[in-house]
């Protein structure tokens, strides 16, 4: 018999266990967290963006529907995920995510009723399709008081729910944030990460609402306020800027201390030119073109080429900070002597095509949505 004997090790000795769809999930509750939050803004702070709650109510469901395919994909057995929530374990970040997932989805829930109550009861009256009458009777739920005093009641529960949205909308992006660390090399995960990464999804929810109210003003034939952009471009500049100075501040920390800490950000840029490229330019690009616009916007002026191009820019930038952290945070060998390369595969349950079509699964259901649950008035429907 003969024996082989094999001396020293290979590196790097980890693979990449989470890949895009994982990258996927904490983008979408970023913008789930950025989309609350500008409602809770508008329901509690300012007045003037009362127009668009409807909007970013019915915005807001798809995204949390769409937040769970890509975990549900990346599991081994998809069919017991329910499980997580008959079997609560707050040891389990899977299981934590599961009861503020439902606490957040319930509470939406719950927002959109007492929000379109008073619709729901019109068009239970008056709707000519048959089909759609008997769906709006059946979401009266029997109630079909719409009085002065019931709408009074039906704003503050609006209140109360909006507060406990945006709790279970916070700390779902806190799990979210933890899914991406969890497998990650140790001196990878910083103090500053989990601010930086709330900043950032706030501005990108700013961001999704500022194109879905392009998009539904278009559709609907509505007239663009300057205020409403005006004042949601401005938070969204802010939350980008103080991502962006974060992380910029976090590097430059490391950098001046040259600790081991400095030696994986510098491994991981070989591999991360891409993302990091468009992390920077990209930030600084949507920093110019947001200022621009409230510039514009306060002197009555709107410049939708560069709401657009400012909304989707910050967009890309939050979905390259989301692999960065991710991906790049598997990347490093936890012996610090080399990385793994990684390259999503095209086919496959976690292939960019699944990753695509996850991606788009929201704005495949938003028209079904809004179409039952129009923001604007019916009549004014021109493309949805």
């Amino acid at each position: 018999m003969t024996t082989t004997v094999v001396e020293g090790f290979v590196y790097p000795n980890h693979e990449v266990f989470w890949g895009v769809l994982i990258v996927i999930y904490p983008y979408f509750v970023s913008i789930i967290t950025g989309m609350v939050t500008v409602y809770a803004i508008a329901e509690f702070w300012r007045k003037e963006l009362k127009d668009i709650e409807k909007l970013v109510v019915i915005s807001s469901l798809p995204f949390v529907l769409s937040a769970l395919l890509p975990l549900l994909l990346d599991l081994g057995q998809p069919q017991r995920a329910f499980e997580i929530y008959l079997t609560p374990n707050f040891s389990s970040v899977m299981a934590v995510f599961g009861i503020v997932y439902l606490t957040e989805l319930f509470t939406l829930l719950g927002e959109m009723w007492f929000l379109f109550r008073v619709d729901i009861v019109r068009m239970a009256q008056t709707e000519s399709n048959k089909l759609l009458r008997l769906l709006y009777r059946i979401l009266t739920l029997g109630v079909y008081d719409i009085s002065e005093k019931a709408i009074k009641l039906d704003k503050k529960i609006i209140k109360i729910l909006t507060g406990i949205e945006l709790i279970a909308a916070w700390c779902l992006s806190y799990v979210s944030f933890l899914f991406g660390v969890v497998k990650s090399n140790p001196w990878w995960n910083t103090t500053i990460l989990p601010v930086s990464f709330v900043f950032g999804g706030l501005a990108a929810g700013g961001a999704m609402v500022l194109l879905l109210y392009l998009a539904f003003t278009r559709a609907y034939g509505i007239e663009r306020k300057p205020n409403i952009i005006s004042t949601v471009a401005n938070y969204a500049f802010y939350f980008m800027l103080a991502a962006f100075a974060l992380e910029t501040i976090n590097t430059i920390l490391y950098a001046y201390k040259e600790d081991i800490a400095w030696a994986v950000i510098k491994l991981a840029s070989t591999e991360l030119a891409v993302p990091l490229a468009i992390q920077v330019i990209g930030s600084l690009e949507a920093l110019l073109f947001l200022k621009y616009v409230c510039y514009r916007c306060n002197l009555g002026k709107i410049d939708t080429p560069f709401i657009a191009i400012a909304s989707v820019t910050i967009l890309v930038v939050v979905f390259a900070m989301r692999w960065n952290m991710v991906i790049g945070a598997q990347l490093i060998d936890y012996s610090l002597r080399g990385f793994v390369s990684y390259t999503p595969p095209l086919w496959g349950r976690e292939g960019l095509i699944a990753a695509l079509g996850v991606l788009v699964a929201p704005f495949i259901m938003l028209p079904v949505v809004a179409y039952i649950f129009p923001p604007y008035e019916r009549k004014l429907r021109a493309g949805l």
